[in-house]
């Protein structure tokens, strides 16, 4: 490799960690942040009690522990601030950059492989969760490197002839232990390794396909610890999952992410973003087209139709998985994503567009980022609302005998996280909802218990700060449920409301002079 390139790979690689430093530990920690922060810290026993205790039929979470545990280590070494947590995230970020360098420059040549790595350097939707404390950076590494491993071995089978070729089959092995550490990660890894097996089929080549097979009873091997667990973490899934099944336009919103962020962005920017990814995506199509029935398509035909179906299978599988059992899940489409990157790395280098249209296409390309690093920098609303700055002024303003109520555990537990010593309890989810997603004995691992209801939470408060969602009233009666109107005329009618603090969509409210509160019971009064 020549040493202008090498020098370009590093100052690229030095680009994508500083776009990920950028307002890392500024940015307010969401409830998935600090249930992975509070969660990872407690342990690997607490961790595994947390998770696969059975409830109702089914385990208690869905989620496997590689990531977390990665993360207590991490936490041990260098401890738990917002800005701490999320590098370990910014670190896997940047190694992804570096390894989808290493299979477009393997898949076309060192050109294309320094445009991709560029591209996923500073697109907004890598960059979001390579800020984030949750599994998904990793997700996106180690299937990246399951592709990087599946690539190597897959060209050396071409050549081997049915000899044993050991150097071929320790690609395989590698391939085998990342995509098992990749289902370790986050178990909708299995859409995207499913699309890798069905390339040897597609293709027709057998000797491939024999080695495919190898590494796939590696992973399930090494996997088969956990494996045991999956039925009990389905029936969770079926039983309790907050997703709602993805309707026809899904997929125009997935490329609008995977170009942009995964943010609910207001408008105008958000239709830009839309109608910008949707010309980007366009004209990458009729350009394959276009490829396709020139006089090249020939040398770069298989490569590209490696990268379209990994960049496509996975969210097409997941969508129609999702029409019958939910689990369309955007942010774990990431490594789909990685792949769009190269592909749109091959339109700009090696597909034999004109200049003039590749600058277009790079222009829009750039205001995409621009529009989505800037809301990813700066979004300060649901979910990453102003968790720090609510702990804060209850803090400065606490009395002894003062309780913190949460309306849910959604701004419970990051508020927590931020202010550990304060006395803070939340109401729990209506049991058999689809929010019912923090089981007790995740709870009890947690060993933060909700509260069934606003009157046992408030016992012996002398004062009482409730925390609540400023809209979420409007969708409490959107869905005809009363439970929170119940809560806010209990406490109305035991306690006199001082004026409420809005901190952007968070409201506060200080219940001060207890009267006949009486025994903490349970009741709609």
């Amino acid at each position: 490799m020549p040493r202008r390139h090498i020098t370009w790979l590093v100052l690229i690689l030095a680009l994508a960690f500083i776009i990920r430093l950028v307002n890392l530990g500024a940015r307010n920690l969401w409830y998935d942040e600090a249930f992975a922060v509070l969660f990872s810290e407690k342990g690997l026993d607490a961790m595994v009690a947390g998770t696969l205790t059975p409830v109702a039929g089914g385990a208690s979470d869905i989620h496997p522990l590689l990531y977390y545990t990665t993360l207590n280590l991490w936490m041990s070494l260098f401890g738990q601030s917002p800005f701490v947590v999320r590098l370990w995230s910014v670190l896997l970020g940047v190694l992804t950059v570096a390894v989808i360098y290493l299979i477009a420059r393997d898949l076309f040549d060192t050109s294309t492989g320094l445009v991709a790595a560029l591209i996923t350097a500073i697109t907004p939707f890598h960059v979001q969760y390579s800020q984030e404390t949750r599994m998904y950076a990793l997700l996106g590494l180690l299937l990246a490197l399951a592709t990087w491993c599946f690539l190597k071995g897959w060209r050396q089978s071409n050549h081997e002839a049915g000899s044993f070729n050991l150097r071929t089959k320790s690609w395989w092995i590698a391939f085998g232990v990342c995509a098992a550490l990749a289902m370790y990660t986050q178990q909708l890894a299995a859409f995207y390794l499913v699309a890798l097996a069905l390339i040897p089929l597609v293709a027709r080549r057998w000797q491939p396909l024999f080695n495919v097979v190898l590494g796939a009873v590696i992973a399930l091997l090494i996997y088969l610890p956990w494996l045991v667990n999956l039925p009990g973490q389905l029936q969770k899934v079926s039983a309790y999952y907050w997703l709602s099944p993805p309707n026809i336009a899904q997929p125009l919103l997935t490329v609008r992410s995977f170009l942009n962020v995964n943010l609910d962005i207001p408008a105008p920017a958000s239709m830009i973003a839309f109608l910008g990814s949707l010309f980007v995506v366009i004209f990458l199509i009729v350009q394959i087209v276009l490829f396709w029935r020139g006089r090249r398509s020939r040398v770069d035909r298989k490569p590209v139709l490696f990268l379209i179906a990994l960049a496509s299978l996975p969210p097409a599988l997941m969508w129609l998985v999702s029409q019958v059992q939910p689990v369309y899940l955007e942010r774990s489409l990431l490594p789909s994503a990685l792949m769009l990157y190269i592909l749109l790395a091959w339109l700009l280098t090696r597909s034999g567009t004109p200049r003039f249209i590749t600058t277009l296409v790079s222009g829009v390309g750039l205001l995409l980022v621009g529009i989505g690093l800037y809301y990813q920098y700066t979004w300060a609303s649901f979910p990453n609302s102003p968790f720090a700055s609510v702990g804060e002024f209850i803090r400065q303003n606490w009395r002894t005998g003062d309780v913190v109520i949460h309306q849910n555990k959604l701004t419970a537990l990051p508020v927590i996280y931020y202010e550990r010593d304060l006395d803070q309890r939340f109401l729990g989810d209506k049991p058999g909802s689809s929010d019912d997603t923090l089981a007790l004995p995740t709870q009890q691992s947690l060993n933060i218990l909700a509260s069934q209801c606003v009157q046992q939470a408030a016992r012996d408060a002398q004062r009482v700060w409730w925390v609540v969602y400023e809209f979420a009233a409007d969708e409490y009666a959107a869905a005809n449920r009363p439970e929170l109107q119940q809560a806010v005329t209990w406490l109305s009618a035991h306690y006199t409301p001082a004026e409420s603090q809005y901190f952007n969509d968070l409201e506060v409210v200080l219940y001060s002079d207890p009267q006949n509160i009486g025994t903490p019971e349970c009741s709609s009064s």
